[in-house]
């Protein structure tokens, strides 16, 4: 992928992302408010008129005729298309146009994190886990047999409860 100067802030739009669609994987979250709506709809609109050239200029330098190259362009022309609809009452109204902007926004996110070689948060959360598993001394503790004692450690379990929110969070955007 061509590097530019400033990179897009992908955490800033997975945040966006997660307001509106984080609300359907937690049935006691309420969906965000009718003004807000409106908000978080311009700032997606905003996101994915920056990010599409990129993927897009991204998905070009990809083999002509890979099916990946493919897919990701499907997901910019989707993405553009998007861009052009308005909400209607027979789809949802704002709130479900706001969650079709957000769920590709989602799959845009994905493609230039895929196409850039940016660690996700699901692989910094497991590197993570690994990282402190291999040198917490209660982590690596054995018992007689030579298996792990499986000992509490509140870290690692807190570590393995990022790692398990952002498995929940990939899952919930596909």
């Amino acid at each position: 992928m061509t590097q530019r100067t400033a990179q897009p802030d992908i955490a800033t739009m997975r945040e966006t992302v997660n307001r509106l669609l984080d609300p359907d994987s937690t049935p006691e979250a309420l969906p965000p408010a009718a003004d807000e709506i409106d908000t978080l709809t311009l700032q997606i609109r905003g996101h994915i008129a920056l990010l599409a050239p990129e993927v897009e200029q991204a998905a070009k330098e990809l083999p002509q005729g890979s099916v990946r190259r493919f897919s990701v362009l499907g997901c910019v022309w989707e993405a553009n298309s998007r861009l052009e609809t308005q909400p209607s009452s027979r789809t949802g109204g704002p709130v479900g146009h706001a969650r079709r902007l957000a769920r590709v926004l989602n799959a845009l996110c994905d493609h230039y994190e895929r196409l850039s070689g940016i660690e996700t948060r699901e692989q910094a959360a497991l590197v993570r886990l690994g990282e402190h598993c291999a040198s917490c001394p209660t982590c690596k503790t054995v018992d007689d047999n030579g298996a792990n004692a499986n000992l509490p450690c509140e870290e690692g379990d807190r570590l393995a409860e990022e790692l398990r929110q952002a498995r929940h969070r990939r899952a919930a955007r596909h």
